[in-house]
């Protein structure tokens, strides 16, 4: 009974010390409001406050002197520093792992801080701690040689310098106070060995209790002195501070009494329990991140937060003191390994010891060789695969074409992908050695598949500008016929790879046998979280997973706009699962194949009729979609002032004379592809999911893709640009466009041409080159035509003579550098509205009918982001007009009601532009055109109970306003379903509809 008596008063005074440094830095630190003096506050209060502080400080010295009372006996060795910091280490990393699963949150510095709390300066106690133990060998020999003086001289400055300092500078959060924080150490060697220590324990107790009440009366006494001659209280604290002599004297004191009431060991585990306590509370992402709930609940209610705060503090310290006992039997064997290798000094002892340690090290790397080599390789493996994928030494950085060395990227900021990756590979491999039992086996496996991967996205770099995706495994199912366009002799060179693999394997496990060690504990927990890393990437998008919590802490995320530089960045294998989770769309209710092939044949019978009264086929039309970048009108911004020319007099005359109007964009400055998708394909961003970009994430993924071009006998593209952002070139192929030329492609960009010192190629390059198309073809054709001239940013030194210079005001443009921006920009305008008539003129002399399709593709991002809250509607609606030459039946049509239209209208405005045929599918984009209010404006988003963040479409009228859509008829309604279910099939469903030729198929295809 006295036994279990003793152990729980042993408990509880470790747990309490552990509650008092908790309470102390999460309550009662002045990082904290409740601490300062404000008017009216309650005088008891507030003392209270100052005189826990002080206990708080007293965790300090207690410390310090209590670890240096017990190493006064011996000269210590540097297994006790490594055995704490091992010991802390492992908290601090459970600490941080516990944030991250209760309240997901985490960041790369915190795991760094984690691993690294010395040289990530998590702690100045911890490290005050580390370096008392380092050189207490020192102090033991000055004590040893020359007496207790020099300790009670060193003493005597650390207590004097100690009360000198301001409460302020004795803060024990400082790494200035690491010199004092020894001074208490070597005072606990010098304690050991004093006549003080001799001193009956009541008589030790009544000191104590004396030197603590004589902290409080001069925190009350100095109190009021401060205020009488300062005005303030700012050295009521001057003798409460954890160096000051009354606080040292209390440790003391209890020190005392601590090193009679337990034994060494005891003692030692309360020091670690304490050292604990100190790091993981001073550790800024575990306090300030498990407190920051806790002060967002309770404001300024002192009394709730204190609540709260006490049992924070009592399960932290009930944790702490749990992990001290855990720990030491966890780790006892390292713990004894360390306390045989290194039982030798810092100041001593070398001559024997350092050889022995240098022999440990030489026998545990032989012992251990596999698994270092495997590591090392593992990293070269990577660092060499990036590599791969920059064969130039270059990585792109940015759309302005501006590029970096490669190996200075991987040398410093790619580090994080590397070792990211490296862990998938490790994971693989130590599921594959637990299940095989073979090293070599696992080792060759693993290095093999991913050295294969690497060429295999090499490969696909080379041809087609992309890294593979998860949908490029879909050709899997076709190997025989991937093997055969291979050729016979690479089938054969891989034969020989495999043979010669399999040699080396069956030799390395005969000759060099390496059996797994471990114990069942450790395959099965391994095992585990090796299954967590490589399973990741199913839940790495979702936005309340652990695994996109743990992406976005390494710097990892899927790069859609250039996934060249995302596989430059992020190397062959992250930017692969990080395409893993795509939810393209929310299934909608009663989503099914007979519920998709009831809406077409609707859509079958709908065609039919509107057929009645159409005559062209538009499989022997030209049409050209011209997403023109970045083209708005520059007066139609909000608080801006044009002066001068129009700069755009005849794109605004010829939009008035043809079909044309705005096109509410579902992007502002950027997601230029979002527009481009939903021109070509008819289909809206709104009913996707937050934050997918097509071109990147669906049609990658897609079996089939459905686009306008599709229903002409050829179909090419032109960007004056590097062609391989937003993964066009396979977009393209997909989509069946058989030409693509951009910038580096292998069909060139002829009539190069540039603005002043613009670095852009201009807009009557992009013409220059869609006319040489047109005049290529006899027949009907299809081009897509995405200009560059005016792609942000408009530094004005593109063009030295701007006639807008100067001319742009308004409360927009009140800084300089806008607008001198906007001015850059208008005069952009101007020149792509002189092109635009250049080109029409051309379009005119050609005796074929041709119609453009011209839209420009948001606005640019120069002004103020508050007028997208002012004028939404007006901030996304660009310019567009429909225009058939003089060769076409359709030359003078002009289209009634489209002041404003969606991108996703354009496939059916073209349609009706030239009273062309429609199949099923452009039938029902046509009721959509007619029926439905404009969807692609940049969608609403919200949260979910369960933190998804769920789209909708932000409906507009015809008449360019709000359109509220509880207004919508049962008719309307019935329409918008059966348009989101098609969508919602032919990119994130079974593609029923794609299965029945008839409802893609336009009558007037060729």
């Amino acid at each position: 009974m006295r036994k279990r008596l003793y152990q729980f008063c042993y408990g509880l005074i470790a747990v309490g010390g552990g509650l008092v440094i908790y309470l102390g830095i999460l309550l009662l630190s002045r990082a904290y409001a409740y601490y300062a003096w404000e008017p009216g506050q309650k005088a008891v209060i507030w003392f209270g406050l100052h005189a826990g502080n002080a206990v708080v400080q007293l965790m300090i010295p207690v410390l310090f002197v209590l670890a240096g009372f017990v190493s006064a006996r011996k000269r210590g060795s540097l297994a006790w520093p490594l055995q704490i910091w091992l010991r802390t280490v492992s908290a601090l990393i459970l600490g941080t792992a516990a944030v991250f699963i209760g309240l997901k949150q985490l960041t790369l510095p915190a795991m760094l801080s984690s691993f690294l709390p010395l040289t990530r300066g998590v702690s100045a106690v911890f490290t005050g701690f580390i370096i008392s133990l380092i050189v207490q060998p020192l102090f033991y020999r000055l004590l040893e040689r020359f007496g207790q003086w020099p300790g009670w001289l060193l003493t005597a400055t650390t207590l004097v310098g100690g009360s000198i300092l301001t409460p302020a500078q004795a803060d024990y959060a400082s790494f200035r106070m690491l010199p004092l924080m020894v001074g208490l150490f070597l005072f606990g060697l010098v304690l050991q060995r004093s006549r003080f220590n001799q001193l009956r324990s009541g008589m030790a107790a009544l000191l104590g209790t004396a030197a603590l009440l004589v902290t409080w009366a001069s925190q009350a006494g100095l109190g009021k002195l401060s205020l009488y001659y300062e005005g303030d209280y700012r050295f009521m604290d001057q003798l409460a501070g954890p160096f000051s002599l009354p606080v040292v004297l209390t440790a003391a004191a209890l020190v005392v009494l601590i090193t009679r009431w337990f034994n060494e060991k005891q003692s030692q585990n309360l020091i670690t329990m304490l050292v604990i306590s100190f790091t993981v509370a001073q550790s800024p992402f575990i306090g300030q991140t498990l407190m920051a709930p806790a002060m967002q609940a309770t404001g300024n209610n002192l009394v709730n937060f204190g609540l709260l705060s006490i049992g924070l503090a009592l399960m932290l310290s009930l944790a702490a003191w749990a992990w001290t006992i855990f720990s030491g039997w966890l780790f006892r064997r390292s713990l004894a390994v360390l306390d045989t290798r290194l039982a030798f000094t810092a100041t001593g002892d070398y001559r024997t010891g350092l050889p022995a340690l240098g022999r440990a090290i030489i026998a545990w790397l032989r012992r251990n060789w596999p698994p270092i080599m495997l590591v090392a390789v593992f990293y070269l493996t990577v660092f060499a695969s990036f590599l791969a994928m920059s064969p130039n030494g270059k990585i792109s950085m940015g759309l302005k074409g501006e590029t970096q060395p490669i190996l200075s990227y991987l040398l410093v900021d790619g580090q994080k992908s590397i070792v990211y990756t490296g862990l998938f590979l490790i994971a693989a491999f130590f599921i594959l050695y637990v299940l095989t039992t073979r090293f070599w086996v696992s080792f060759l496996l693993t290095e093999t598949i991913y050295a294969v991967w690497t060429v295999a996205n090499a490969i696909k770099m080379v041809y087609r500008s992309a890294p593979i995706t998860p949908a490029d495994l879909h050709e899997l199912t076709a190997l025989p016929e991937l093997m055969a366009m291979l050729g016979k002799h690479t089938v054969w060179w891989v034969l020989l790879g495999l043979a010669v693999l399999i040699t080396v394997i069956v030799v390395l496990e005969r000759k060099l046998p390496r059996k797994i060690r471990v114990n069942w504990g450790v395959r099965i927990g391994g095992v585990i979280l090796g299954f967590v890393l490589l399973l990741s990437p199913a839940t790495a998008n979702s936005p309340t997973s652990y695994s996109r919590l743990f992406n976005s802490a390494m710097g990892n995320g899927q790069d859609v706009i250039t996934p060249l530089k995302g596989v430059q960045r992020s190397g062959p294998l992250l930017q692969f699962v990080n395409a893993v989770d795509i939810q393209v769309m929310d299934k909608p209710k009663g989503y099914s194949e007979s519920r998709v092939q009831a809406i077409l044949a609707k859509y079958v019978r709908r065609a039919k009729a509107i057929n009645q009264t159409r005559t062209t086929k538009i499989g022997d039309q030209t049409v050209i979609f011209n997403l023109s970048e970045s083209f708005a009108d520059p007066k139609q911004f909000p608080d801006v002032k044009v002066g001068g020319a129009d700069p755009m007099p005849y794109i605004r005359q010829l939009t008035s004379e043809t079909t044309g109007g705005h096109m509410l964009s579902a992007g502002y400055g950027g997601g230029t592809a979002n527009m481009e998708y939903e021109a070509l394909t008819g289909l809206v961003m709104g009913n996707f999911s937050a934050n997918v970009t097509p071109f990147s994430q669906v049609i990658p993924r897609d079996t089939k893709v459905a686009s306008f071009n599709q229903n002409f006998p050829y179909s090419a593209a032109i960007h004056p640009y590097n062609g391989t952002f937003y993964n066009r070139p396979q977009v393209y192929n997909k989509m069946g466009i058989d030409k693509y030329s951009y910038l580096g492609s292998k069909y060139p960009i002829t009539n190069q041409s540039k603005i002043q010192k613009s670095p852009y190629l201009s807009d009557n390059t992009a013409y220059a080159n869609a006319l040489n198309q047109i005049n290529a073809k006899q027949s009907g054709q299809f081009i897509e035509l995405v200009t560059m001239q005016n792609h942000m940013p408009y530094d004005s030194y593109y063009y030295p003579n701007n006639p807008y210079q100067g001319k742009v005001t308004g409360t927009a443009l009140k800084e300089q550098s806008i607008a001198d921006a906007f001015a850059t920009f208008t005069y952009g305008i101007s020149q792509t509205d002189q092109a635009v008539a250049k080109f029409i003129k051309a379009l005119d002399q050609i005796k074929k009918p041709v119609t453009v399709v011209f839209y420009g593709d948001h606005f640019p991002g120069i002004v103020n982001n508050k007028y997208l809250t002012l004028r939404p509607v007006r901030m996304h609606a660009t310019t567009f007009f429909i225009y058939s030459n003089k060769a076409s039946k359709a030359h003078n049509t002009k289209l009634k009601n489209t002041n404003y239209v969606g991108t996703n209208d354009f496939i059916p405005l073209v349609l009706e532009h030239l009273n062309a045929q429609v199949s099923p599918y452009e039938a029902l984009l046509t009721d959509v055109d007619h029926d439905l209010p404009i969807m692609s404006m940049p969608p609403n988003q919200k949260k979910n109970k369960a933190g998804k963040v769920k789209t909708s479409p932000a409906w507009v009228g015809d008449d360019g306003d709000w359109y509220n859509v509880k207004k919508m008829t049962a008719k309307q309604k019935q329409l918008y379903a059966d348009y989101r279910m098609i969508q919602y099939d032919i990119t994130a469903g079974r593609q029923y509809a794609l299965q029945d030729k008839a409802f893609m198929t336009n009558p007037g295809r060729k």
